[in-house]
């Protein structure tokens, strides 16, 4: 995916959001720093991904930190781990098994703690809303029909990754292997190795991989060779969030399914959809 323009109002407001949490006084240097990225290189002739990958670069320079989410992605965590009895009371109660478990995935990427909701309370009743709403793009047959072998999950953030352990409960009755593939290096509210391991989803999985650099979603360019042959060989693979599609969306690997919620219009239009939806998309190329 290319960047459109609504694209840099929502960085700069990134910008001020992270500075708010490491500190406020650095804010106006942060927001010069994106500038200066996005003067350099804001347009279509660039991945959308690694140019936001340049911009929180020169966000945490500015800032004089290398993980501004760190409180926040802890918390995030703490917190889905407290309700997810509930959530799985949800899963457990569904007669297709497998489309209840991606939905409660895609719902999981759109309770960013600490932005969205703040309390246990709020997520239960923002999950019931978001539950009810279905699949809004629903392409959970096209993904069965293609599960089988060996699949890698992209996670995408925190406290979000406590409920997929739902879904890949899930995909081991259709899959052979599961490999996990985590973010190598802190960055925005993005699950790293420590973060599976603290809620315990390296336990739900065959193995686990990071890759290995700093990226907002899995930017193939940025990416050591071992991680582009993991998914250039994989028999089906799932991205969560908008970060990977768009990192992935105009790749030639798969066949991948991307599960995200359209939080925003330049991705649902990227898609072809209506924003705030719940979307399960399957991309055929391989």
């Amino acid at each position: 995916m290319r960047p459109q323009p609504e694209c840099a109002s929502c960085i700069l407001r990134r910008a001020v959001f992270e500075a708010r949490m490491v500190n406020e006084e650095k804010a106006m240097d942060a927001v010069k720093a994106v500038i200066d990225v996005l003067h350099k290189g804001f347009g279509k002739d660039i991945l959308s991904a690694k140019l936001w990958t340049e911009a929180h670069l020169a966000i945490n320079k500015a800032l004089g930190t290398d993980d501004p989410y760190r409180t926040l992605k802890k918390q995030s965590n703490d917190m889905a781990l407290k309700i997810f009895p509930k959530v799985e009371e949800y899963y457990r109660n569904a007669e297709d098994k497998l489309r209840a478990a991606v939905l409660i995935a895609i719902v999981g990427n759109e309770l960013d703690f600490g932005v969205s909701v703040k309390t246990p309370e709020e997520f239960e009743k923002k999950f019931e809303n978001l539950i009810a709403e279905g699949l809004g793009v629903d392409e959970v047959d096209t993904m069965r029909e293609y599960l089988k072998g060996h699949l890698v999950y992209i996670v995408d953030n925190c406290g979000e990754i406590v409920l997929d352990k739902i879904l890949i409960r899930e995909l081991k009755k259709y899959v052979d292997k599961i490999t996990l593939l985590v973010r190598g290096v802190p960055v925005l509210s993005d699950a790293t190795y420590e973060d599976a391991v603290y809620v315990g989803l390296h336990r739900e999985v065959d193995d686990i991989k990071t890759t290995g650099v700093f990226s907002v979603g899995v930017v193939l360019e940025l990416v050591p060779q071992e991680v582009k042959e993991l998914l250039y060989n994989a028999d089906f693979i799932i991205a969560k969030g908008m970060g990977n599609y768009e990192a992935l969306s105009e790749e030639k690997i798969g066949p991948i399914a991307f599960l995200l919620r359209t939080k925003c219009w330049p991705v649902a239009r990227d898609l072809g959809v209506k924003k705030g939806l719940n979307v399960i998309k399957v991309k055929m190329d391989h």
